[in-house]
């Protein structure tokens, strides 16, 4: 999945990091930032606080996404498995944004995607 403003997981990421105050560049900047290149992300840290605070990182997107934003669960995925994905996208200082919102997408029906039906 290419970083695209016409994919629902990559504008809901983006607004909400954005919002999140997580970074500051425009979207189609945003794609190529790296996790270190988050608010969040401390290369100081532990590999056992990082992945805390991935983890605080994740809940926060899982809430905004689901509660704020009316995306539901892909088929097959619950809580655990979302949070997981998303989480072993944040600790990895050298994934991009854009993977995060690869992650988003393969976890999440945001809304107005339509459902893909073989």
């Amino acid at each position: 999945m290419a970083w695209n403003v016409n994919n629902r997981a990559c504008t809901t990421l983006w607004t909400t990091l954005f919002r999140m105050r997580q970074f500051t560049t425009n979207f189609s900047e945003s794609g190529a930032l790296l996790m270190s290149d988050l608010l969040f992300f401390n290369n100081a840290s532990s590999p056992a606080l990082r992945k805390k605070e991935a983890e605080i990182l994740s809940d926060q997107l899982d809430y905004t996404f689901r509660i704020g934003r009316g995306a539901k669960y892909e088929t097959g995925v619950d809580r655990t498995k979302a949070m997981n994905s998303l989480i072993g996208i944040l600790i990895n200082e050298k994934k991009k944004v854009e993977e995060l919102a690869k992650a988003a997408d393969d976890c999440y029906l945001f809304w107005g995607e339509k459902i893909n039906e073989l």
